[in-house]
């Protein structure tokens, strides 16, 4: 991950993981026999542990029963936050480079579906039964990711602080708008 966040998938190559790994070669490529599997493996590998620790901080959430509303502000600002982390941007990485390499997209199409999966599960788990029963909850799930990908990455070119972002106050208006009831 250090690698692919440094030097970007093209200048990343499996030598200087190894180097940097501290391992064999021989011990690598029997783990991994393309640089391709280790990146995209690298990556989910952070992703799960950051997921799982989105879900430690979910359990510290208010209560839906208490505040819905709280509680689902609290999950859109979480779900904005893991925009921000090591995952996203390596993550982001490996999906531009898949593009233009075939071999890549093979190794990381059934990976990211996956993950996609887990992301989506661990949402619906944090905004809680209430707000997954709406209707209209898959697409504003969507949309909020869609939206928060879309608007991380004019962060590589404007670095700014994201807990002072505008949109997110409007992704939180638009999901209480939309899933809870008035009032």
């Amino acid at each position: 991950m250090a690698c692919l966040l440094a030097d970007g998938y093209a200048r990343t190559t499996t030598l200087t993981i190894q180097a940097r790994a501290g391992v064999s070669r021989g011990r690598l490529l029997h783990q991994f026999p393309s640089k391709d599997e280790l990146l995209v493996a690298a990556a989910h590998h952070v992703c799960a542990a950051q997921l799982a620790e989105a879900e430690a901080v979910g359990r510290t959430l208010p209560s839906a029963a208490v505040d819905a509303g709280e509680r689902l502000d609290a999950v859109v600002a979480l779900l904005w936050e893991t925009f921000h982390r090591p995952h996203f941007w390596a993550a982001t990485e490996l999906w531009v480079a898949a593009r233009t390499e075939p071999a890549l997209a093979e190794v990381i199409r059934p990976a990211e579906r996956r993950l996609g999966r887990v992301v989506r599960d661990a949402m619906d788990e944090l905004v809680g039964q209430q707000v997954t029963a709406h209707p209209l909850y898959p697409t504003v799930r969507q949309v909020l990711l869609t939206s928060m990908r879309g608007v991380a990455l004019t962060y590589t070119f404007d670095r700014r602080d994201p807990a002072t972002e505008p949109a997110l106050a409007g992704w939180q208006r638009l999901a209480r708008a939309t899933l809870l009831p008035p009032g």
